[in-house]
């Protein structure tokens, strides 16, 4: 028997047929980027940096399509995911997705201005009506407001970027309208420097000071305490607790309108989740936070645009000096303005 089982071989198990054999779980397909749905603002963007890319010739050797490499580029933005696992999304290596996201970031830059510009006449009347009607605010042509965007410890200088909140951080000053479009943007100053100081540095001070185009002479920004309130902007009242009724009715109706920029700040950290810290490298944080408010802009704002110019050269702090009084003025004028209307409302 022995020698007849040596001859047949070893046994083979076999199964019994009433037991079925469990099947391994199906593997998650990654998904892909011809599987997903462009929208009208993403097949905008890709039509941009397309048209840009060739015209810097950057489109000679097409590996990939365009399309593809600018979601690619868009996923490294919005998703805090390593490049790793970006790869195993659109089932490509690291090399290429971090090489397409650099190439994304040089373009948005390119063609930021495109879609981050100052308002015209036209559209400063319309958000001016705009909170004239809702707010009772006359001459709101846009908000301004400063934001700190973390980023990791630099090898030189450490203590520039110390934020209050003693966190290392970069400064970024937007200005916007109100259908939350950011219309000017000033990003590079230190987490130490205060927002009027970063407004002092910025080319739209030296330009607001100089150009009379820019806003007519009942027109005006609105931003928060830590500005200056002049004849440009305006701030409200110091609450030292001997506010008049007028007063405090006057930094109400402006608190409604600061919501606007303050929406605008926290949309633009929550979609873009890589800015809440970034890697701090020579002109890299720059590019990347101007790439995120630059695509931010492109998704609503196609349809908003101005005009260009050089920056002018003038002393700030002389030009804010002067413009000091009459901001006083103006800003006594519109709470007039507001008391007179509170006290006929409460007349009907």
């Amino acid at each position: 028997a022995g020698r007849a089982e040596e001859a047949q071989g070893p046994r083979r198990f076999e199964p019994n047929s009433s037991v079925r054999a469990r099947s391994p779980p199906p593997v998650p397909v990654p998904t892909s980027y011809k599987a997903c749905a462009l929208t009208e603002p993403h097949k905008i963007l890709v039509n941009a940096v397309a048209h840009e890319r060739l015209r810097r010739g950057k489109l000679q050797r097409i590996r990939t399509d365009v399309g593809e490499a600018t979601l690619m580029g868009l996923w490294a933005i919005f998703n805090k995911d390593t490049f790793r696992s970006t790869g195993l999304n659109f089932e490509h290596d690291t090399k290429s997705i971090h090489h397409h996201y650099k190439v994304l970031l040089d373009v948005l830059c390119a063609i930021g201005s495109r879609y981050i510009k100052w308002p015209s006449t036209r559209q400063r009347r319309i958000t001016a009506n705009y909170y004239r009607r809702n707010f009772g605010l006359p001459g709101v042509a846009g908000f301004i407001d400063g934001i700190l965007i973390p980023i990791t410890a630099p090898s030189e200088q450490r203590q520039r970027y110390v934020d209050k909140n003693h966190n290392y951080s970069i400064n970024v000053m937007m200005v916007c309208n109100h259908a939350r479009v950011i219309i000017d943007i000033y990003i590079g100053q230190p987490g130490s420097v205060h927002d009027c100081r970063v407004f002092r540095r910025s080319p739209l001070a030296k330009a607001l000071f100089t150009r009379h185009d820019l806003l007519s002479p009942d027109e005006h920004l609105i931003g928060d305490g830590g500005y200056v309130c002049t004849s440009k902007i305006i701030t409200p009242f110091h609450n030292d607790r001997h506010l008049r009724e007028s007063h405090r009715h006057f930094n109400y109706k402006l608190s409604q309108c600061r919501a606007t920029i303050e929406w605008t700040n926290s949309l633009l950290k929550s979609r873009m989740a890589r800015l809440e810290k970034l890697f701090f490298a020579r002109h890299y944080y720059h590019q990347h936070a101007y790439s995120c408010v630059s695509c931010s802009s492109q998704f609503h704002s196609s349809t908003w645009g101005g005009s260009e110019s050089e920056v002018p050269n003038v002393n700030v702090d002389e030009a804010m000096g002067a413009a000091r009084d009459a901001g006083f003025e103006k800003r006594m004028n519109i709470r007039l303005q507001l008391l007179e209307e509170l006290e006929d409302l409460q007349e009907v």
